[in-house]
């Protein structure tokens, strides 16, 4: 089964009077590479330059009573390494709360964020669940990602990964093994949400440690699931199995 197949998005349903009209979302490797870059101006950063960046954005999002929280490699950042871009997690209910919008639709409640860096003189754009802020330090600009989602905190420790020095495989690749065995076990993964059923879209697990026990086994711990090379190695035997067939399909993608 290829990744395409196994990597369907989230699926909303939405109601108009009697009847459901089910709505396919993006897949799960198009939403985790949404953005790009989005400021021609900005430019990559050491990691040692994090702690800067995520001041300037929360000085900004403190008026709002919300922080924006660190993912992917830049909640785990390493001396040396240099990234294009910091992704960064709000959690969608405290800027509900603070807007007093407690029945907007998201896109909305992202326009208002966007209109809030907007205001406190930031170069800003949208695209997705993304507001992008290019956030000027010293001579140069960086760009923000800031992914606005329900249930921040958890979302957050979901993309925050435990990769081996050296490892061939990225957060990207964790993600796309994680919803493989949620497909294989006649669920999904969300990046955003972590195990839902499949059919009702209700939420079985965001936890990391039952996210872990629910997909590989009873004793699995959320620190079986912090990469690919984890992963396999709690699948046990079953493991070096799993990991060709990952491998088998044309969409993998490993580093050099």
């Amino acid at each position: 089964m290829k990744i395409k197949e196994i990597l369907v998005g989230e699926k909303k349903r939405q109601k108009r009077g009697s009847r459901l009209k089910r709505l396919k979302g993006k897949s799960l490797i198009s939403r985790l590479r949404e953005g790009g870059k989005v400021f021609p101006d900005a430019i990559p950063f050491d990691h040692d330059m994090i702690p800067g960046i995520m001041k300037s954005i929360n000085s900004v999002l403190a008026k709002t009573n919300s922080k924006a929280l660190p993912i992917g490699s830049g909640a785990t950042p390493t001396s040396g390494k240099i990234s294009g871009d910091l992704d960064m997690i709000v959690d969608l209910g405290q800027l509900k709360q603070h807007f007093k919008m407690p029945d907007a639709k998201d896109a909305d409640i992202r326009k208002k964020l966007r209109q809030v860096f907007d205001l406190a003189g930031f170069k800003t754009a949208q695209t997705g669940t993304s507001v992008h802020v290019e956030v000027p330090m010293a001579d140069h600009t960086h760009q923000v990602d800031i992914m606005v989602v329900a249930d921040g905190e958890a979302a957050s420790k979901i993309h925050t990964h435990n990769i081996p020095a050296g490892s061939k495989f990225k957060g990207l690749n964790k993600m796309i093994a994680l919803a493989k065995l949620a497909k294989n076990k006649g669920m999904k993964f969300s990046p955003y949400r972590g195990v839902v059923n499949r059919e009702t879209n209700e939420l079985i697990a965001n936890d990391l440690d039952k996210i872990a026990k629910t997909l590989i086994s009873p004793n699995a711990t959320g620190k079986d699931i912090g990469s690919v090379e984890s992963i396999v190695s709690a699948l046990g035997k079953e493991g070096p199995a799993f990991l060709a067939d990952l491998r088998a399909d044309p969409n993998w993608k490993e580093l050099d």
